[in-house]
Order: C-alpha cells, then sequence, then structure tokens
C-alpha cells in the first residue's frame, strides 16, 4: 500500500469526507443497513472534530478514502455496556468509514491499526466502538482483529429494528 497515509483532517477535506459518508451511508442503505442517517453524522459533527483536531483521513496518492474519528467521547446508552475497568479514559472511534470503491483493499485494517497505535502511543488503556448488529462485515471485522464483545446497546435516534448495537474493546493495559 505505497503512497498510503493516514492525518488528521484539515478544512479543505471536510467537503470530500461529507461526500464519502453520503456515499457509504447510501451504500449501507441500498443493503438495508440503516445506521446512519441526517443526524449522524453530519457536516456539524464533523467540523466539531476537526476543530478538536479528532477527524483523521486515509489518502492514498492524496486521494481520501476513509475517514473517522478518534476522542474520548461515549454515548450514555453504553452505560449498560460490560466495559472492563480501566485505569485512565479510553479511545473512542466513531465514523469509522472507507468508501464503498475502496472497500476490500485492506484500508479498514490499516485504519483500525492506525487507531490501535495511536491508543497505545497516547497511553489509552482500551480502543472502545460500538457496530450496528445488523452490519455483518463490520461485526466480523471487529471480531477478526481480536475485539471483544462487551454488549449489546439500543442507540435512541436509529430506527426500530435498526437500533441494536455491539459495544467493542480492545485492550491495551
Amino acid at each position: 500500500m505505497a503512497d498510503v497515509q493516514i492525518v488528521r483532517a484539515d478544512y479543505e477535506d471536510l467537503k470530500v469526507v461529507m461526500d464519502i459518508f453520503e456515499d457509504c451511508k447510501s451504500y449501507l442503505n441500498s443493503r438495508g443497513i440503516l445506521q446512519w442517517n441526517e443526524k449522524y453524522p453530519n457536516q456539524e459533527y464533523f467540523e466539531t472534530a476537526l476543530k478538536g483536531e479528532n477527524l483523521f483521513v486515509l489518502k492514498k496518492e492524496g486521494q481520501i478514502l476513509g475517514a473517522m474519528v478518534l476522542d474520548e467521547w461515549q454515548t450514555p446508552e453504553w452505560e449498560t455496556a460490560q466495559w472492563t475497568d480501566v485505569q485512565g479514559n479510553p479511545l473512542i472511534l466513531h465514523s469509522f468509514c472507507v468508501h464503498p470503491s475502496a472497500q476490500g483493499g485492506g484500508y479498514g485494517g490499516k485504519m483500525l491499526q492506525y487507531a490501535e497505535d495511536f491508543a497505545n502511543e497516547q497511553d489509552y488503556p482500551a480502543l472502545r466502538l460500538d457496530s450496528f448488529s445488523g452490519n455483518e462485515a463490520a461485526v466480523g471485522f471487529y471480531q477478526k482483529r481480536g475485539y471483544t464483545r462487551t454488549g449489546i446497546v439500543k442507540l435512541k435516534g436509529k430506527p426500530q429494528g435498526h437500533d441494536q448495537y455491539y459495544c467493542y474493546e480492545k485492550l491495551f493495559k
């Protein structure tokens, strides 16, 4: 994967990130996976992540193929998950996507490895995330990468039947 890099996004990247998420959302919707809508993720969300230096993009030869947000915010619904008791705040992975045209090329694995390395380098004890239970490809991806399922939560604001999410974590300390 020559000429592939993962960097913090800058303001010029925002339009492309939004376009990638719209394409991913359409692709998921066409497969009956309604995990994203007009409320999340949206432009305001990505602008906030950008200002906090929490928005990362994968670029290949200068073209953005994927995006993710890394921060410490956890949705209140996660309180019911059986997270491992850790010292310090875990790093949280949000809004993780690779453009549909680039899926299957190993970019998701590269991005997840970057998130894990980032967590380790910044002394986070764990990387946590959730995944829509109906997105079998994503669920299998995290399980194959050694993530432990810590619970099942219902996320508010999601369509009925598309609101059950699996919580996952990987420990580093």
